[in-house]
């Protein structure tokens, strides 16, 4: 069950609460408030759990164009070495020519075969100079084009940065909305929390039903404890406890695609670090087929949130800012996507 009242962290608009006179609200008109409170708390959960994948997709992003940059240096050091192997070679052959009075042209296909009788300096100024000028020019065109690329590349750069500064921004904004919504909520009386509560518990049996729904027939068979699936339950669930923190993938924090990524890559498949593009890469499956190790997606081709199956109604996930690695019930409700299931 998604905790209402836990930490919300992005700002996403203008929330507004009314404050309600003491005594004046009924039953049904308080239980209309909580729900009305809740769908506020699930939109804003989401909104911040899409720029938190947004910052991944940034992150991952910048990582592929300093990979880029790095392979186009290499490959222009592995040209200008080469071409200046050539003009040393080039050099060497034109003096030894100019040495011997072309008497080796004969012998070096450098050189035409009538290059005694044209004389050692032509044959050095036509050949040496002509084709160091060639090599020139392609150094030139290599250099040329290597700029071109840098500015391309330059400009991803600057864009991948920029969006990562920009979902840092949404996040420090996010703390001031709660701030707010944090006070609001203190002044609400443990009736309207009560409330709160009821309508997510409610959320999550209905997702149960659905999910019983689905596969009447069939229970939910654990994985083979040598399977790959199995494997990356085991991986994740031992980061339970683990703090959420935008952009983590390590032992001390982690995310919830940076969750899903360190689980499966415990298990010998690699996943980047953005839930968007782990729905690319996995299988789409249907609800009544769904098994221990299957990827939950939520918002638009899973751009929003990824959590993992792990059996028995439960996925583990890393939801959000103030919540640590978890299991709880599965969420078919607002922004599920669909399931996806790891290829290999």
């Amino acid at each position: 069950m998604r905790s209402a009242l836990a930490v919300v962290t992005v700002f996403v608009g203008t929330v507004t609460f009314f404050p309600r006179v003491a005594g004046a609200s009924s039953i049904a008109t308080d239980r209309a408030e909580a729900a009305k409170l809740y769908n506020q708390i699930q939109s804003i959960n989401s909104r911040v759990e899409l720029l938190g994948q947004k910052y991944d997709e940034s992150r991952v992003k910048l990582d592929r164009i300093n990979n880029e940059i790095t392979n186009t240096k290499a490959t222009v050091a592995n040209i200008q070495s080469s071409v200046t192997k050539s003009n040393n070679q080039l050099r060497a052959d034109a003096v030894f020519a100019y040495v011997t009075n072309g008497s080796a042209a004969s012998n070096n296909p450098l050189f035409s075969p009538n290059a005694s009788n044209i004389g050692a300096t032509n044959v050095y100024n036509q050949l040496a100079q002509g084709n160091i000028s060639s090599a020139i020019a392609s150094l030139k065109n290599y250099r040329i084009e290597l700029t071109q690329e840098r500015s391309i590349l330059a400009n991803e750069d600057s864009q991948a940065r920029n969006a990562a500064v920009a979902a840092a921004s949404s996040f420090h904004q996010a703390k001031l909305l709660q701030a707010t919504l944090t006070r609001t909520l203190g002044q609400v009386k443990g009736k309207i929390a009560t409330y709160v509560a009821e309508v997510a518990a409610a959320a999550a049996a209905k997702a149960a039903g659905a999910l019983r729904s689905a596969r009447p027939q069939r229970g939910f068979p654990a994985p083979p404890g040598d399977s790959r699936a199995a494997l990356a339950i085991r991986a994740a669930e031992s980061y339970i406890g683990t703090w959420y923190c935008w952009g983590g993938a390590s032992r001390r924090c982690v995310d919830c695609s940076g969750l899903i990524m360190l689980a499966y890559d415990a298990a010998g498949i690699s996943f980047p670090h953005y839930s968007g593009a782990q729905y690319q890469d996995t299988q789409r499956v249907p609800l009544y087929d769904i098994q221990p190790g299957d990827l939950l997606f939520y918002g638009y081709n899973g751009d929003e949130h990824v959590a993992m199956y792990v059996g028995h109604g439960d996925m583990i996930e890393a939801e959000m800012t103030g919540t640590r690695v978890h299991i709880t019930p599965i969420r078919l409700g607002y922004g599920f996507a669909g399931l996806g299931r790891p290829r290999g």
